[in-house]
């Protein structure tokens, strides 16, 4: 059964107008959210098959520091398409996602990542989808199982797995 890991990118600097939006690099709480994160992910059973990262210096530098956590990391694929992506476009991206690749996780950014968490939930209610409703910060890690193939995912049909954030973990 495919499970999809929606991974906001950990806090970001606010950048300056020469490096632009996709040139903002992490901050050092940003740092210690993605280290948090792959320490968490490092514990979770199984190993990520794929990585789809957006093109953003912050969702590579999250990667690269969940990747330094894991003991097996998948290399992972930078596509500009991520970047700012709307919830649609994720839909599209994930129903064209490979069906031997059976944990896939996307790093990205907001509105359209919590967007697309939203959309796919098959409860509206539970305590993963309370928190979900409410926030969806920097470095929050929702996952979601389904019941079918990649080409088939669509919306309501993802099973909640969890939701946590740094914050959740430094505790």
């Amino acid at each position: 059964m495919p499970t999809l890991y929606l991974l906001r990118h950990g806090d970001a600097n606010a950048g300056t107008p020469e490096q632009g939006d996709l040139g903002r690099t992490l901050n050092a709480r940003g740092s210690e959210e993605a280290t948090l994160i792959g320490r968490y992910l490092a514990q979770i059973p199984g190993d990520l098959d794929l990585v789809l990262c957006s093109a953003a210096q912050r969702t590579q530098q999250t990667w690269t520091l969940i990747a330094a956590c894991l003991a097996n990391p998948p290399q992972a694929q930078i596509e500009r398409d991520l970047y700012l992506c709307s919830a649609a476009g994720l839909d599209k991206r994930i129903r064209e996602l490979p069906e031997d690749a059976e944990n896939v996780m996307i790093i990205a950014h907001n509105p359209g990542l919590h967007e697309a968490a939203m959309y796919y939930a098959d409860v509206s209610d539970g305590p993963i989808m309370r928190r979900l409703y409410s926030e969806f910060p920097s470095a929050a890690l929702v996952a979601f199982q389904f019941n079918q193939a990649w080409p088939g995912v669509r919306g309501r049909t993802g099973q909640p797995k969890l939701f946590v954030t740094p914050k959740d973990l430094a505790q």
